[in-house]
């Protein structure tokens, strides 16, 4: 894998965006309303049993091809055992070699025109790998209608299903904040005459340019810092599961990382009230950045400070941020409702979720003394999800003198991992902060490609989901995701192989930067 010239990664990478472009025609996800559902093409593609396993496979063989590319790019970034011997040892370089060499592109070059070449495709996508952009709609609807999305549920909205919104979403509370809700609004008033594609399209560049945001001051923590440029962007810009959540599903998480990362590199640069601010306008898209503003109070008080300037620091932080949020919230009229949407996505389970494992184990040893399986298996989760915040504020209290960037991968990784719902692009969240910490390691390479993989696994379950005849035909997805199991684990054993003796145990250091103390 490793062998790939720079050219061949970035063609198969954008093979791979284009098949899934293609193939999404036949298994992505179109509203009962839509006018595309008759055109002649389409109906052919989504009501043929042989055009939608082909659309099926297209998805999943283009998925693999960008996994593929993908981890070419990322092996390319390492340091050889060869390379590092190399560096210490004086050779005479010939001068075709020193004419190639300044022909190719630099690493960071060839990081960021992957990720946008192989973006761009995705962004003509018909949705997949989730149905929230709907929800999206609709809770723009919702706003536009004169009603309040923290009280009232999707059910009353008239015609809400023919938007194509999933029926979990009914009686459901908006788990974003009033940011984005007035967001939402606006898509939805700007394009209120125009079909549901259109505003679907808005959102997936909000979504999109929440990644260009994270990948700039991503970018800019990673030299700050004096990390490998490229090997951050790789993680953070140019992964498959990033572009899948984020292009393709058009998550706002994207938004919401944007601006958290964006606040953590102003309050590294002493621009902390500025960092406090793009953190409130990331609670305002999703309220679970509020694990990050404890973080920049610490950054803004410094490694050293006692509780009296800390403290200080974090009234002021959550008097800015919460203030700000909630006066944007009565101005909108919907109060700060999104206090109790926090609770949201605890209504829902992932099966692979650690707590949701463990919480039904234990409802079913309840079952067997006699006592109500589900009621324990709900005090149980919400007791793992409790000891997940307490985690969280000791990590905060006692280590608050760590590398702020490890302490926030901390807080985000033991709220993530108590929590009864771990949803792919939840992932990313932490394999953000992972690589602005720091992941220049082989293990920590490791972490990051096989949870990426793992994720990616997951994602690719749902498009199998979204099409009705799979109800009663349940050979396709079997068929499709079999290939997509197949697939990943070839990749992964090439390149576990190409890593298992070529490569020294430090592979993504920048040893051209100077490694720079934090405040």
């Amino acid at each position: 894998m490793y062998v790939l010239s720079p050219r061949v990664r970035l063609i198969l990478g954008v093979v791979g965006s284009v098949s899934i472009a293609v193939g999404s025609l036949g298994v992505g996800w179109l509203s009962p309303a839509s006018s595309i559902q008759s055109w002649l093409l389409i109906d052919l593609l989504r009501n043929t049993r042989g055009a939608v396993t082909i659309c099926g496979i297209l998805v999943v063989g283009g998925a693999l091809l960008l996994l593929a590319a993908w981890l070419a790019l990322g092996v390319s970034l390492l340091r050889t055992r060869q390379g590092a011997a190399d560096a210490t040892t004086p050779k005479t370089e010939s001068a075709t070699d020193a004419a190639t060499a300044s022909k190719q592109a630099s690493p960071l070059r060839q990081v960021v025109t992957s990720a946008i070449a192989w973006g761009i495709p995705l962004l003509v996508t018909v949705p997949m790998f989730s149905r929230d952009m709907f929800a999206y709609v609709g809770q723009g609807r919702l706003m536009a209608a004169g009603m309040n999305p923290y009280t009232t549920g999707m059910a009353d909205l008239p015609g809400w299903f023919a938007l194509g919104v999933d029926p979990l979403w009914a009686d459901t509370q908006t788990p974003y904040g009033p940011v984005f809700v007035w967001l939402s609004k606006l898509t939805v008033m700007a394009t209120d005459a125009l079909p549901t594609e259109v505003p679907i399209f808005i959102f997936r560049l909000l979504a999109a340019g929440g990644l260009a945001m994270l990948a700039y001051y991503a970018w800019r923590i990673a030299r700050l810092r004096g990390l490998n440029e490229a090997g951050v962007l790789w993680i953070v810009a140019a992964s498959p599961l990033v572009l899948m959540n984020f292009v393709v599903a058009g998550h706002n998480d994207g938004l919401m990382l944007g601006f958290i990362v964006g606040g953590v590199y102003y309050a590294l640069k002493d621009r902390p009230i500025l960092g406090t601010i793009f953190v409130a306008v990331a609670i305002g898209v999703k309220p679970i950045a509020l694990i990050a503003l404890p973080i920049i109070g610490l950054i803004w008080a410094g490694q050293n400070a006692g509780w009296g300037a800390i403290i200080k620091r974090w009234v002021a932080v959550a008097s800015i941020a919460l203030g700000g949020i909630a006066v944007l919230g009565w101005g909108l009229g919907i109060g700060v409702g999104w206090v109790s949407a926090l609770a949201t996505p605890v209504t829902i389970s992932s099966w692979y979720a650690p707590a949701n494992i463990l919480g039904i184990s234990v409802g079913g040893l309840a079952n067997g003394v006699g006592l109500s399986g589900d009621i324990t298996q709900e005090v149980f989760k919400l007791g793992m999800l409790g000891l997940g915040c307490t985690a969280a504020a000791y990590l905060v209290i006692a280590k608050r003198r760590v590398d702020p960037l490890w302490l926030l991968a901390g807080c985000f990784a033991v709220i993530m991992l108590s929590s009864p719902v771990l949803h792919p692009w939840y992932g990313i969240w932490l394999l953000t902060f992972f690589a602005l910490a720091g992941v220049d390691r082989l293990w920590r390479i490791r972490v990051v490609v096989y949870s990426t993989a793992f994720f990616m696994l997951i994602g690719l379950a749902e498009p199998f989901d979204l099409i009705p005849r799979f109800d009663h035909d349940t050979m396709i997805p079997v068929a499709v995701i079999g290939t997509a199991l197949i697939g990943v684990a070839a990749i992964l054993i090439s390149t576990e192989l190409t890593l298992k003796n070529r490569f020294p145990a430090r592979v993504l250091s920048a040893p051209a930067l100077p490694t720079r103390a934090l405040r």
